[in-house]
């Protein structure tokens, strides 16, 4: 987990008000690989471990089904980069699902960008892979970031609905989401929120968030 996310890293018990401090027991270059990341308002302790952090809350410990988004293809690094119109600039991207299993690629491909692989449960987290690049974590439905802090974010296969809002919170203006296979629902979803649809195909939709939602802060 590198240590410039930890900045952006909030508190998934008590929400994006309250960041995170980290204890870090060893680190790689600037990448966190085991220690914890404390909470200062509710005490809680979240592990980092092999690189991965897992910032599920006492209330997301036991496995709920329609959080796990997966799918059977999975975009290449160069569909990734044009969906998102990763061409130029930084920023964070979050890979939501199986796709964060190919952080390695994306990282070497466009090292200029942050990506965060973020999964749902522990069981499909392979900790193994891609432990050199990128940042990886585990969480429940409340993504632990602050407001607008991710230029793009990848969703591949299907969300439930509060995981969805979570990144409507999570995109900054002018970002983008892409959803790979399961488009129809989180696509009107989003629509629904202000977000303009740019790209809509069977197997997959881009959209784009061109306000700031009421609410939201940096």
């Amino acid at each position: 987990m590198h240590l410039l996310l930890v900045d952006q890293m909030t508190c998934p018990r008590c929400g994006p008000e309250f960041g995170l401090i980290l204890l870090a027991n060893e680190m790689e270059e600037r990448k966190v690989m085991d220690g914890y990341l404390g909470c200062s308002n509710c005490r809680n302790q979240f592990p980092v471990a092999n690189g991965m952090a897992d910032l599920r809350s006492p209330f997301d410990l036991v496995p709920k089904q329609n959080f796990i988004g997966f799918s059977d293809r999975m975009p290449t690094v160069t569909e990734v980069g044009a969906l998102l119109d990763l061409t130029d600039g930084s920023g964070n991207v979050g890979l939501i699902g199986n796709l964060s299993n190919n952080i390695r690629d994306l990282s070497q491909e466009m090292s200029n960008f942050q990506f965060v692989g973020i999964h749902r449960e522990m069981d499909h987290a392979d900790s193994s892979l891609g432990a050199d690049k990128g940042s990886r974590i585990i969480c429940g439905s409340k993504l632990p970031f602050r407001s607008e802090c991710f230029r793009g974010v990848v969703v591949s296969g299907k969300d439930s609905e509060e995981c969805m809002m979570e990144l409507v919170r999570t995109l900054a203006v002018g970002g983008r989401i892409a959803i790979w296979e399961n488009v129809d629902e989180p696509s009107e979803l989003l629509r629904n929120e202000g977000f303009d649809i740019l790209m809509k195909q069977s197997d997959v939709a881009v959209l784009g968030r061109n306000r700031s939602i009421s609410g939201n802060s940096n």
